[in-house]
């Protein structure tokens, strides 16, 4: 009779062969299931759980760009089309974010009056909205005598009493940019119980009048903040005439992202942003260049903000979290496209950023082109109704936050005239797939209704200027 103990110690053995012959078989028979990175790399411990999309991202990159056009085929004369340009991350778990201590500085003075003060207002809402109560939350109202409303536990009380307090200001006098640091500044530099990350956010159309207006002045003292308090300041540009430049320079200094907005329907990513500044992104810097050819007007940019100039639209998108995706609707007209049957290329997109998973500076190409036929009688077999969908979408929102800014500026009759035009752009765009609209259409009904009926409050008027002494 064999030994109980050698008899386990055989099995074992067996038991072992076996498993090595199944998993030897199982890497012949299924090469593709094997997860490995590239020779001498290893995988990062905080990426170990989603080892397969971290090799995907470092290969292949961790941005994919793709578009589509609607319509798809077009006929002689006039024509009117729109391209959807899709710039998608990698999907990848995201870690908690830590708690931050946010002071928002908010521009009220008199250059904002009006639209840019509204978009101002809803991007600090924004970011208050989406804070919890681990974080800590304080405001500074620019002008030529700023307020500054100290930090405090982000309780849902103090949320409400902050958001009431920014839908309630006015535009009134100057702008001084250095006060209003100097009072976030000192406040974010206060000892804590705990470790917050601390992080000013600058909103304004960045016209300081006060005090330091000197740009490379301005950038210093974000820096010297960040380096002697580990403070992080961004930056939010708001209306088309905003100083971007000044404001990124801030930013740039600061570590923090810098903004721009050019209209209210484009104020959701600012909260995104402020969020991802403390989080692992799937790229950074990112940016995305669109061309179109001679002969094509670009009449809008939807979804995202975009910096038009001749035939090619500039987008700085920045950072991008983990599976976002960030759509830029382009309005395109011709006049008269040619008798001559061919495919065109209607857009060339071309986008760089910076790789989380290298850190290096990664690109890619990608080309929308329609089909020109002279005999084509246009229809609905023409139309990619996936596109029309999301353009008729985009296309509403920008309508609503075009309405809204305008009756901001006490022009009620002109913000109606703008939602019907809308109206009927949308109804045109449906001619051929009115089902598909019916949802753009219901949007603008609904926010155009909220945007007319809304007691808005009389504004200040500017201040006149300063008379400059005579030597």
């Amino acid at each position: 009779m064999s030994h109980p103990h050698w008899r386990g110690t055989f099995l074992d053995r067996q038991l072992l062969h076996r498993g090595a012959a199944a998993l030897l078989l199982a890497g012949l028979l299924l090469p593709g299931l094997a997860v490995s990175a590239e020779p001498g790399e290893d995988v990062p411990d905080w990426a170990l759980p989603w080892k397969q999309t971290w090799i995907e991202g470092r290969k292949n990159g961790t941005l994919q760009l793709s578009g589509r056009l609607t319509p798809r085929f077009i006929g002689s004369g006039r024509q009117e089309l729109f391209a959807v340009v899709e710039v998608r991350a990698l999907d990848f778990p995201q870690m908690e974010s830590p708690p931050a201590s946010v002071m928002l500085v908010m521009d009220r003075s008199a250059s904002t009056q009006g639209r840019q003060l509204l978009m101002a207002k809803k991007a600090a809402l924004e970011v208050i909205s989406q804070l919890t109560e681990r974080d800590r939350l304080g405001v500074v109202l620019v002008s030529d005598n700023p307020r500054g409303f100290p930090i405090a536990p982000a309780t849902a009380e103090h949320r409400a009493k902050m958001k009431a307090l920014v839908e309630g200001t006015l535009a009134d006098g100057r702008s001084d940019f250095g006060t209003a640091f100097d009072y976030a500044f000192a406040d974010l530099s206060q000892p804590a119980e705990q470790a917050f990350y601390r992080q000013v956010i600058l909103i304004s159309d960045g016209k300081p009048t006060d005090g330091m207006v000197d740009p490379a002045g301005l950038a210093e003292i974000a820096r010297e903040a960040r380096e002697k308090h580990s403070i992080h300041t961004s930056t939010v540009s708001v209306g088309e005439d905003s100083n971007f430049e000044l404001m990124a320079g801030i930013a740039k200094e600061g570590w923090g992202f810098a903004a721009r907005v050019s209209d209210s329907s484009l104020i959701t990513r600012v909260a995104k942003r402020q969020r991802l500044a403390q989080l692992r992104r799937a790229a950074s810097a990112t940016e995305l260049i669109l061309k179109v050819p001679s002969g094509f007007d670009i009449v809008g940019v939807y979804g995202h903000d975009g910096i038009v100039g001749g035939n090619t639209v500039r987008v700085l998108i920045g950072e991008v979290g983990p599976g976002e995706v960030i759509r830029v609707v382009l309005h395109l007209r011709a006049e008269e496209v040619g008798r001559k049957a061919r495919s065109l290329t209607l857009v060339k997109a071309d986008l760089q950023y910076e790789n989380a998973f290298t850190e290096g500076t990664r690109t890619s190409s990608f080309e929308l082109k329609v089909q020109v036929d002279p005999e084509l009688v246009p229809g609905r077999v023409e139309l990619d109704l996936a596109a029309l969908r999301l353009v008729s979408r985009a296309f509403a929102e920008r309508s609503v936050a075009r309405a809204d800014e305008i009756a901001e500026e006490g022009d009620l009759p002109a913000a109606e005239r703008t939602l019907a035009d809308a109206r009927e752009a949308l109804k045109v765009m449906g001619t051929h797939a009115r089902l598909v609209v019916i949802d753009a259409l219901t949007l603008l009904y609904a926010r155009g209704r909220e945007v007319l009926a809304q007691h808005r409050p009389a504004a200040k008027k500017k201040p006149p200027e300063k008379a400059k002494k005579r030597r």
